[in-house]
């Protein structure tokens, strides 16, 4: 078959992430690997602790007023950031590949905190408008490509007003391979990393509230220092 349409495109691309050991980690087919990644002992997402910056933009204003708004939690893993919204009265959906995961949690949620076992870019979403969309640790894993897709799904799903964050990589602390090397060879490694500048210009269509580094070693919160944090308002 010869490339006619950016679909085709895409789906080529696909394949070759597809072939590779370490490539397309946000389909269904990468669920197992979340769910054991998610249930490790020593993995520094298995923690019940809130991100640092969620934390702190509440803290000083910058979410708005989070009680009674709705929240799409983007790769929520145990639910720790939705939990943490859904306490503070937000209407949470947090939604994951890792289906074991939800499973074991979903008991234990907040009664304002729904979740679902499901795959971004290729299934049906939940139906907005969202005041907060939050992605802690999605966003870093996909293709390339699927950036695009990635944009063109989840922002519409933001309410006028509305904010969207993102907790990733830190090119800066944290260097990753260039995106023509990673569509070449199909391998994600452990994931992309981003500058600031890089963020603002991938969410070049939203305002950006703030950019910043992530604070490590602060009390009650997760925090890295290979992580940035990036706020936008729609």
């Amino acid at each position: 078959m010869r490339i006619a349409t950016i679909d085709d495109l895409f789906e080529a691309l696909d394949q070759t992430f597809d072939e590779h050991e370490r490539g397309d980690r946000t389909s269904a087919r990468a669920a197992g690997f979340w769910e054991r990644l998610l249930r490790r002992e020593d993995h520094p997402l298995n923690t019940s602790l809130p991100d640092e910056p969620l934390v702190d933009w509440h803290g000083r204003g910058l979410l708005g007023e989070v009680d009674g708004t709705r929240v799409l939690d983007v790769g929520c893993g145990n639910g720790r950031n939705g939990r943490w919204l859904a306490e503070r009265g937000a209407d949470v959906v947090g939604v994951d590949l890792a289906a074991a995961v939800l499973d074991d949690v979903r008991p234990t949620l907040p009664s304002r905190m729904e979740v679902h076992a499901l795959d971004i870019l290729r299934d049906p979403l939940p139906a907005g408008p969202f005041d907060l969309i939050y992605d802690s640790g999605c966003f870093h894993h996909l293709a390339p490509h699927r950036r695009i897709t990635y944009l063109q799904r989840l922002l519409p799903l933001l309410r006028l007003g509305g904010r969207y964050a993102i907790v990733a990589f830190s090119q800066e602390r944290q260097p990753s391979a260039g995106d023509r090397d990673v569509l070449a060879t199909g391998d994600t490694a452990g994931g992309t990393a981003f500058t600031l500048d890089d963020l603002g210009r991938i969410f070049r269509a939203l305002r950006p509230v703030e950019l910043r580094a992530v604070r490590p070693d602060v009390d009650e919160t997760f925090g890295a220092d290979f992580l940035n944090a990036a706020l936008f308002r729609r």
